[in-house]
Formats: structure tokens, sequence, C-alpha cells
């Protein structure tokens, strides 16, 4: 069965911007898009292509939080990290998809099912998604996602593309 993915704005604003929305749709079974995470790509850009394109292969449904769990309100975390991370608590079996570091620790702490958009691209090369990961990593690189240098070659040092 297909995991459950929230998904925050960063990751959704370069996995679009990359175009790489369609390609990582068949990795969850469905896309939770919370609806700061909606405001907060208003601000920058159209959400209707984006949510278009993650849905091409999956379901997608916005969601809203009822109220914000006290232990991630600690954590001081954007709108859009705090919502995707007590949305992924509210409901079990659903992992984030965050790029933001201090975000990530937060689902790690938690222990919430925890992925960014560099992992979308290696599962979507291990899942035959995409042939090659470089072209794709490139793109988000172009998108705005920084990456060590390091991490880059270890990542494609995983997947056989060194």
């Amino acid at each position: 069965m297909k995991p459950n993915w929230i998904i925050d704005a960063s990751s959704l604003i370069v996995l679009g911007k990359a175009d790489l929305l369609k390609t990582i749709s068949p990795l969850a079974e469905c896309w939770v898009v919370p609806e700061s995470v909606v405001q907060e790509v208003l601000e920058k850009s159209a959400i209707e292509p984006l949510l278009s394109q993650l849905s091409e292969n999956a379901k997608v449904e916005r969601q809203k939080m009822r109220a914000i769990e006290p232990l991630i309100a600690r954590w001081n975390l954007g709108e859009g990290e705090t919502e995707v991370i007590t949305l992924a608590m509210e409901q079990s079996g659903y992992g984030v998809v965050i790029d933001d570091l201090q975000a990530r620790k937060c689902a790690i702490v938690l222990n919430i099912p925890l992925i960014g958009s560099l992992g979308l691209v290696i599962k979507a090369k291990r899942e035959g998604l995409i042939e090659a990961a470089k072209p794709a990593i490139d793109r988000l690189i172009t998108s705005g996602l920084y990456i060590e240098g390091q991490l880059i070659k270890d990542v494609l040092t995983v997947v056989g593309e060194e």
C-alpha cells in the first residue's frame, strides 16, 4: 500500500518549479495539502496548477488542522510546517514532506515519518518513475533547493549514478 503524505509549501513550490509534481504523484495514495500551505503558496504562485499536477496519479485533499498541538507550538515553526506536523499527529499513518531543517528535527523528535524533496526524487528513481536522478536533482537545485555537494555525491552513488 502506498503511503499518505502531508506536503509543506516549500516542498510543493520547489517540486512544482522543478516540474516534478507529476513524477512524484504516484508515490502516494493521498497527498494532503493543509490550508495554511495553500495560502502560503498563493502568496508566491497559483495553487491550482500545482494541485492538478500532484493529483495526476493520486488523490489530493485540502485539510485544516483543528488546533495547534502544544508540543509543536514550542518549536516556533512557520505556520505551514506547524500545520503539516500537527495534521500528521492527528492522522496515524500519514508522513510529512518537509525540507526545512528545524521542522524536520521536530518531525523526527515526534517520530513522524518524514521525507524531503530530494528523498522523493530518490524514491521516484527506485520505483522506476524516472530513469536518472541527477537531472531531477539539478532541477531541484535550479528551483531553489539547497543541497550540499557531498550529499548529492552520496545520493548519486546510492542510486547507481556515481
